[in-house]
């Protein structure tokens, strides 16, 4: 597949990136700067300039000829309106406009549950990401939302839990970025909210188990 990622260079992204790379993907990789923030490099990773600041119709250009968009980009509390809401809703109209329909977004545990929202540290993120993923159900677009726990840096062992059921407080940014790669290709699994943890399960078996 031809497929854009979003926040290549991000702590998620980069596994994104690396991992499509291995699956013999073509991979445009959506940084600020590619001339400092290439990092992979591959006959098949391609690093482009895109900013979540720009406008829809520029993201679109960006867009165009990929066949999905994997969103792994994130503000780290900076920015959350301008990038985890107002950009990642940008994202979606410009992937409507360059004829897109596979989408797959990264968000974060109980972003669907404004109840369950943590204290002030992190109160805003959830609301971004809590109405980003609103506003892509009401779209046409075949998404998937990825809600992992609390991300790591450890290395994966390719063990997931996905569903409520059976959560653990953490998961590797590595394991996400595996499921990412994976279930981009699986079109089957469309419109659906994912919950995601370390767990017990190899990520194609929980996959193909959705």
């Amino acid at each position: 597949m031809k497929i854009f990622v979003v926040g290549a260079n991000g702590r998620v992204g980069r596994h994104v990136v690396q991992k499509l790379s291995q699956k013999q993907d073509e991979v445009i990789a959506g940084v600020r700067d590619p001339k400092t923030q290439s990092l992979v490099e591959a006959d098949n990773v391609n690093y482009v300039e895109f900013n979540l600041h720009q406008d829809a119709a520029q993201m679109a250009e960006a867009f165009k000829g990929s066949e999905a968009i994997i969103f792994a980009a994130g503000s780290a509390g900076k920015d959350v309106l301008k990038v985890d809401l107002d950009g990642a809703v940008k994202t979606m109209t410009a992937a409507k406009e360059a004829g897109i329909k596979r989408y797959i977004m990264v968000s974060a545990v109980n972003a669907d549950r404004p109840e369950t929202f943590p204290g002030q540290a992190l109160h805003d993120y959830y609301i971004s990401k809590h109405y980003a993923d609103e506003w892509l159900r009401q779209t046409d677009l075949d998404y998937v939302i990825a809600q992992p726990t609390a991300l790591t840096d450890t290395s994966s062992d390719g063990l997931i839990n996905v569903g409520r059921k059976g959560l653990q407080s953490e998961i590797s940014r590595e394991s996400v970025a595996e499921f990412l790669a994976e279930v981009v290709r699986n079109n089957a699994i469309n419109h659906q909210t994912i919950d995601l943890s370390d767990g017990e399960t190899p990520i194609s078996q929980a996959i193909a188990d959705l």
